[in-house]
């Protein structure tokens, strides 16, 4: 039957049966006798393929590479599980040859490259690739459809549909916040306002901005309460038709997140405030209370408090932790059995929880699921959602469990689907070394390069070729680029270093010795490879070899006995050191004690001088003293002859005029004593250094008058002081210095008193 045929593939399908694929007749059973055709989905690309190879897959499905269409995945029961193309993201839609790998990941060689298909995770995305366009941020099953909102718009597509092509709702284009299920309604939270979607067309229920969820009032059935932009409202089911009944008057804020409590109270949860209790009427008329509650009132934080449904009951996980409503003491109380099940400072954004009482959740850390044991323990798993962590939305992150195996995950660009029934195996990876570079010359050079590296054993190197950089990656291909690496150069490296994603170490100027290179990787699901280690020896240079340290010892043998014998010598050297030392030491002693003798005598003469000092100052201070008092002698006299005189003149005492004039002339000669000069002379030389003779010898033709003016002149006296002493004017003194600065052969520019001072 297949003589003509070209055969694709030959696989086994159960103990009987072997499953024939041909390139272009189709897919047939055979039993070793008898051909018939397989049955395929009818209607389905499977009927019509040019196939290139096929393969059974670790569970039990069939791979198929076809020349033009891509990838396809089929069961036992010929129905079709997966079909990829260009337009899901392969790089060619001719697939020459298909393998599984040990972690069940499908590689494909294409017509240009290879490519990768993660069949072993249980995630997948709903993108572009689907119809989807935009960050996901709402999901709900509806009348069997499956409802997506985005920043772009509302996406529909049926459930039971093969591809899951997604087309975009008439009327729905712009942000969606919510999806809520109303009968056969949808309802939807919009930028642009409420909307219903019925007939796969989206209606505007009332004109107004900025809708970010319903909730139904659980007293009042047909009643919802709209959570917008700006405050509350509520809305009434008519015939089918939600209507606006009321916006609410006292109340203003931000209601994204809303729910009523078992009680009927409604909780508005504010990002950035705190938390809001409003208690309505009973008829939901108006607002009869509005309670706040921030950190003033038991919660971490005012910022970041959410609100969640678990276990039918109402928490709010706040900035850290988790908390309940304490109504007897209107606060709030953390939960410690559910804060428990986090990090103590783990933020928890958005939680979820499905049929069985499992908590899919995401934090500012991680995204992850609880589930719970027989006896209620909790079982954390969040390694296996590390892959999908970066993709998420930065805000306003969203988990929706659609049932028990389907979760989605609001992502950057469209969804993340979970299927939580299919299993993903953390089975182990190995890290690879794949070169081996020199980096001691100007040139990096290869040393060893993959299989050679594991064919070496011990690798020797000499000491001019000790830097190396070492090159490694590891088996596991899953977002290799979140991939860490963690080495450790024994011998070297006090211990294994800090976990990070570059693929080389570079290590310089290692000294001689004996090392291992230790290289392990970490995946994506924190899985650590077992570390792979590289032995290489680095010789010491030629002066710290072997013959070396022999020389060097025989060297130091000659050393030490030349070291002896300049001992001995700096010995006897030393001794006569020492010898002119002391010698030294008592010249040294002489010369301080002829120092001290001269230091001695100094001080003696110092004193001696400062005692004459002194005593040439009493003196000089006794001969001023001298000098005011003639000075006023001088003056009283003057004053008394100058009376006289008057007296005389105005006959005022004719009696006694002869009596009076040899008074007068008394008092004359009283005033131009030359006693009293001879004395004041005498006293002043012997203060002022002979001042008159040494003034006379240098300038002999100085007449008395001079002498005197040139001695007052000394003392620094006034003109005024100075006429007095000489009994002459004050006009008298000017000509006289005029006079004396002739006589010493001054300059009009000299000052006289100076050259008296200084001479």
């Amino acid at each position: 039957m297949f003589a003509q045929t070209r055969i694709a593939s030959v696989l086994p399908f159960d103990r009987n049966l072997i499953l024939v694929f041909t390139a272009q007749d189709g897919i047939y059973l055979y039993d070793g006798q008898e051909v018939q055709p397989f049955q395929v989905e009818k209607g389905s690309e499977l009927e019509q393929l040019v196939i290139n190879q096929a393969v059974m897959l670790k569970d039990g499905t069939f791979a198929i590479g076809t020349q033009d269409n891509g990838l396809y995945l089929m069961n036992k029961q010929g129905k079709l599980l997966l079909h990829l193309s260009r337009r899901e993201g392969l790089f060619d839609n001719t697939i020459h040859t298909l393998y599984q790998d040990e972690h069940e990941n499908l590689w494909l060689g294409l017509n240009n490259g290879i490519s990768l298909v993660e069949l072993s995770s249980p995630f997948s995305r709903i993108d572009g690739t689907k119809g989807v366009s935009g960050a996901g941020y709402a999901a709900l099953v509806s009348n069997n459809q499956l409802y997506l909102g985005t920043n772009s718009g509302l996406f529909a597509s049926q459930m039971n549909s093969a591809s899951h092509s997604f087309s975009l709702v008439p009327n729905s284009t712009g942000q969606v916040y919510q999806l809520r299920a109303n009968k056969k309604r949808l309802l939807v939270g919009h930028h642009n306002g409420p909307y219903t979607v019925a007939d796969n067309r989206a209606s505007k229920i009332f004109s107004g901005q900025g809708a970010w969820d319903f909730v139904e009032i659980p007293s009042k059935p047909g009643y919802f309460i709209l959570g917008s932009y700006d405050g509350i409202s509520l809305l009434q089911e008519v015939d089918g038709q939600l209507q606006l009944v009321k916006k609410y008057r006292g109340f203003q804020e931000s209601s994204r997140v809303l729910s009523f409590d078992s009680n009927g109270t409604l909780w508005i949860a504010h990002g950035y405030k705190g938390v809001f209790k409003i208690n309505f009427d009973q008829a939901f008329s108006k607002l009869v209370s509005i309670n706040f509650y921030n950190s003033k009132n038991g919660l971490p934080a005012d910022q970041l408090v959410g609100l969640e449904h678990i276990r039918n009951e109402l928490i709010f996980p706040a900035r850290y932790g988790v908390y309940r409503y304490h109504q007897a003491s209107d606060n709030f109380r953390k939960d410690e059995e559910l804060s428990s099940y986090f990090h103590e400072y783990e933020h928890i954004i958005d939680m979820e929880e499905d049929i069985q009482g499992s908590i899919y959740f995401i934090s500012d850390e991680r995204v992850g699921k609880i589930s719970f044991d027989k006896f209620g323990k909790p079982l954390m798993d969040d390694r296996l959602f590390n892959n999908i962590r970066s993709r998420l939305n930065d805000d306003l992150q969203y988990i929706r469990v659609l049932d028990l195996n389907n979760i989605l995950f609001g992502a950057k660009d469209g969804f993340i689907h979970y299927n939580a029934a299919k299993g993903k195996a953390m089975s182990g990876f190995r890290t690879h070394l794949t070169k081996v570079i020199n980096t001691s010359q100007e040139s990096d050079s290869l040393l060893l390069a993959e299989h050679k590296i594991a064919e070496t054993a011990n690798l020797t190197l000499p000491y001019k070729l000790n830097s190396l950089r070492f090159i490694y990656s590891s088996s596991f291909f899953e977002s290799p680029e979140k991939t860490q690496y963690q080495y450790y150069l024994e011998n070297f490296d006090k211990n294994w270093s800090e976990w990070t994603e570059k693929t080389e170490k570079e290590y310089t100027n290692l000294s001689e010795g004996k090392y291992t290179f230790h290289v392990r990787a970490r995946n994506i699901y924190g899985t650590v490879s077992e570390a792979k280690g590289f032995n290489f020896v680095v010789e010491p240079p030629f002066y710290r070899s072997r013959w070396a340290f022999a020389a060097y010892i025989m060297a130091g043998f000659f050393m030490l006995g030349t070291f002896f014998y300049q001992v001995d010598k700096r010995f006897k050297r030393e001794k006569n050191q020492i010898i002119l030392a002391q010698e030294r030491k008592l010249n040294q002693k002489e010369t301080e004690a002829r120092l001290a003798t001269e230091l001695s005598e100094q001080e003696i003469n110092r004193l001696r001088n400062e005692k004459q000092q002194s005593e040439i100052d009493h003196m000089n201070r006794e001969l001023t003293s001298s000098t005011i008092h003639l000075i006023n002698k001088n003056e009283v006299l003057n004053n008394v002859k100058l009376e006289l005189q008057g007296m005389l003149k105005e006959g005022e005492l004719n009696k006694h005029s002869d009596e009076l004039r040899k008074i007068i002339k008394n008092i004359e000669q009283n005033i131009t004593s030359d006693a009293d000069w001879n004395q004041f002379e005498l006293h002043f030389n012997h203060v002022h250094g002979d001042f008159t003779n040494r003034l006379q010898e240098r300038y002999p033709d100085m007449t008395p008058q001079e002498i005197k003016l040139s001695t007052y002149l000394r003392l620094n006296l006034t003109t005024k002081e100075i006429a007095q002493l000489l009994s002459i004017s004050v006009r008298g003194v000017e000509i006289s210095r005029y006079r004396l600065r002739k006589r010493l052969g001054l300059d009009r520019s000299d000052n006289l008193t100076d050259f008296i001072l200084k001479f």
